[in-house]
């Protein structure tokens, strides 16, 4: 498959609503998550498969046909079984050492980035870099929020 099959396929993906998760697959292609699926663009669908023009399509917007013909059971091969996959549990959330791990390194990387910008706050006299940097405060505390959720 060339590049451009391939650029196609994840473009298709991303029109379609579907998310790009930072994993991969072993063929190199990002792993993306349609409808709670779990898919890779170059190794879950068939090569006959077809990629309607999408028209303005947002998801939940479905043109007929063309979301179901990507999710068919024999086009989508269901890899979420892999290591490098978190678990999903019923609710939704990740239960995984990897994902624990990551969420602290984020946390822990927030928190510094933080304490930096403090540091500098005190010091700056420019007001216009003075609301840059509250500006950043205030985009570290929802992230710190939308952990914690």
């Amino acid at each position: 498959m060339d590049e451009d099959e391939k650029l196609r396929r994840i473009t298709r993906l991303l029109e379609q609503g579907c998310t790009m998760l930072a994993v991969h697959h072993d063929c190199g292609a990002p792993l993306f998550r349609c409808q709670g699926e779990v898919v890779c663009p170059v190794c879950s669908f068939k090569e006959d498969v077809s990629y309607p023009a999408a028209k303005a399509d947002l998801p939940g917007q479905e043109e007929s046909g063309s979301f179901d013909a990507l999710h068919s059971q024999e086009a989508i091969r269901k890899i979420s079984s892999e290591e490098n996959v978190p678990k999903k549990v019923a609710n939704g959330r990740h239960h995984d050492d990897e994902w624990d791990r990551a969420r602290e390194h984020l946390r822990s990387s927030l928190l510094q980035k933080l304490e930096e910008i403090t540091v500098a706050m005190q010091e700056e006299q420019d007001l216009d870099k003075l609301k840059r940097q509250l500006d950043c405060i205030v985009g570290l505390l929802g992230a710190f929020r939308s952990l914690d959720e």
